[in-house]
């Protein structure tokens, strides 16, 4: 008996199944997708947090990778293949490129006013945030954050193959 030999199944032969365009479009969830979104943004934007602190200096292409994390998480909670993912997904990733930013101010913040991050959180006014974009971030910044929501896009909707496209092109309404 040779291990390597592939299985031949009860179905050799025939064509696949014909998928369920309805199932296809019902799988869809977009609160799934911003539920993963929002969580994919405060896990990553902490650990991105935790390295800036970690290495003492800002790691500003990490916010491109913190948008691929939004995309494949609004693909795998979201299931979706409309518009309204890709949308999601780089709204998300486009905000937590900023979210991000702010996270790493603010023990930047409180180390050189010596309070507590917490004092710092407590202490933001909207005037604080005018301050942060117009002193802190940078257009290198939006440039980041405009290509995290660029890449949160490209990953964020599902992948379907010949057969699910081919049921969903020609459903009878």
């Amino acid at each position: 008996m040779n291990p390597f030999r592939k299985k031949k199944s009860a179905r050799a032969g025939g064509p696949p199944p014909r998928p369920d365009p309805q199932k296809l479009i019902a799988a869809q969830s977009l609160r799934g997708a911003i539920a993963a979104a929002v969580v994919a943004t405060l896990l990553s934007s902490w650990f991105w947090m935790y390295v800036a602190i970690l290495f003492g200096r800002v790691f500003p292409w990490f916010s491109i990778l913190q948008g691929a994390l939004i995309g494949l998480a609004v693909r795998r909670f979201g299931r979706g293949f409309d518009w309204r993912f890709p949308l999601t997904a780089g709204l998300v990733a486009w905000t937590g490129a900023f979210f991000g930013n702010l996270l790493i101010a603010i023990p930047a913040t409180s180390d050189e006013l010596g309070v507590t991050s917490l004092e710092v959180i407590l202490g933001l006014t909207w005037w604080s945030f005018q301050v942060f974009f117009d002193e802190v971030i940078t257009a290198v910044d939006h440039i980041y954050a405009f290509c995290a929501a660029a890449v949160a896009m490209f990953y964020s909707k599902r992948r379907l193959n010949r057969h699910e496209v081919f049921a969903l092109r020609t459903k009878q309404d």
